[in-house]
């Protein structure tokens, strides 16, 4: 492809949307976690109470389990996944607006469900979002939207947590939430101005066929499981090494200061240097050889720790191996959401997108339990090349599912 083909799918409608739609997914989850935990200690919310909180964002991790029903049922507008988009996306406002409205100290009975809801039409939200952008995007565009999508879901997690903070310090947290609310209409532009996917999705004729041959399909492929094992174990070394990576910085001698300006900000901003340049990449390479080469650059990222252990506190050191991990992690990261989006079918895209998703966050928490006995048993270098070593299986899976990955997925009918 030429560099104006990839202008062309950079500045195309359905990108545009893309990052639009990701915003709006990316934004409603801080604010029923960092940011409402702030409020609730500027409020002077026990602590207890406030870690009891975070159960509030178990609708996140269960949306597999109502993702067939939004696959089932279609609200009639513009296209399928639109009506629900939309919907989702003006209750959130209503919702947020509301949560916004009550008061920590005499009203945290109602909080509680209030935050609860803001969290299920998040999910919901993410349901719809992540099986539209599956059966919109085609394989040469998938790159791209990956990479739109790491971009905008980043810079809505940004407004809804840095910028909601920064706000609380000159604002009540009523007139920050009633703000926050009104960025909804991020998502709303993105439902209104969405494209039709090439292929109409039509609603499954029973319940039955939207909850059972969603995985029933999944399942007759050719090295399903296999395929699932890949999803699982692909970024098991980025995960193992990021869940220790700011006790490892700051056992280095950081302060928690230069964390959150070097770690969170400027890792940010390499992070979604990364994305833009690993999206353009893979327009450029396809599925196969994206994986292998940001699966590789992905695994090597992690020594960089064990050269930064050995460097003690040097700031220029710091800067390096916090931008050489986010960015190839992001790499990575494009590969991964593309293929996601390659494994779900047309009609199910919903409910296997969600079903994909669940197992990879299942991977994140189960990897990252044990990290801190093994950081503390084995040693900060030891460890970090441990990490490496875990990313080799995923590899070595890549090379057994050369044939299945990639394939152009089927319509349903």
């Amino acid at each position: 492809m030429k560099a104006k083909d990839y202008l062309k799918i950079f500045t195309s409608q359905k990108m545009a949307v893309t990052a639009l739609l990701a915003f709006s997914s990316g934004f409603p989850l801080p604010l029923v976690s960092g940011t409402l935990d702030v409020w609730m200690r500027s409020e002077k919310i026990d602590l207890a109470t406030i870690g009891l909180l975070s159960l509030v964002q178990i609708p996140y991790s269960l949306k597999v389990f109502w993702a067939p029903l939004m696959d089932h049922f279609h609200i009639p507008f513009r296209h399928a996944r639109a009506g629900w988009m939309l919907v989702t996306q003006l209750l959130l406002a209503g919702s947020i607006f509301a949560l916004g409205n009550l008061d920590p100290k005499s009203a945290l009975w109602m909080m509680v469900p209030m935050a609860l809801l803001v969290s299920f039409l998040g999910a919901s939200q993410d349901i719809v979002i992540d099986g539209y952008r599956a059966e919109v995007l085609k394989e040469k565009e998938r790159g791209m939207g990956a990479a739109l999508a790491s971009v905008g879901g980043r810079v809505g997690f940004l407004v809804s947590g840095s910028v909601a903070l920064v706000l609380s310090q000159h604002l009540p947290w009523k007139t920050v939430y009633a703000i926050m609310a009104c960025f909804m209409g991020v998502g709303v532009l993105g439902s209104l101005f969405s494209p039709a996917p090439d292929c109409a999705v039509a609603p499954s004729k029973t319940l039955r066929e939207s909850v059972i041959e969603p995985f029933q399909e999944y399942l007759k492929r050719d090295r399903a499981v296999l395929l699932l094992l890949f999803v699982l174990l692909f970024k098991l070394g980025d995960v193992v090494a990021g869940k220790m990576l700011s006790p490892f910085l700051l056992d280095t001698g950081f302060t928690r200061e230069e964390l959150g300006l070097v770690n969170k900000g400027f890792g940010m901003v390499v992070s979604i240097i990364g994305g833009v340049v690993g999206g353009a990449l893979y327009t450029k390479w396809g599925m196969r050889k994206s994986l292998w080469i940001f699966g590789i650059l992905q695994m090597l990222s992690n020594f960089v720790f064990v050269a930064q252990y050995y460097a003690g506190k040097n700031d220029w050191m710091l800067f390096a191996s916090v931008g050489i991990e986010n960015f190839c992690g992001s790499l990575g990261s494009i590969a991964f959401v593309a293929l996601l989006m390659s494994l779900c079918q047309t009609g199910f895209a919903g409910t296997q997108y969600a079903l994909l998703s669940s197992l990879f966050a299942l991977t994140r928490t189960v990897a990252a339990t044990p990290t801190g006995y093994l950081a503390e048993y084995l040693g900060w270098p030891v460890f970090f090349t441990l990490s490496a070593v875990l990313a080799i299986p995923g590899l070595w899976m890549l090379r057994n599912l050369w044939g299945s990955i990639g394939e152009e997925k089927p319509e349903h009918p």
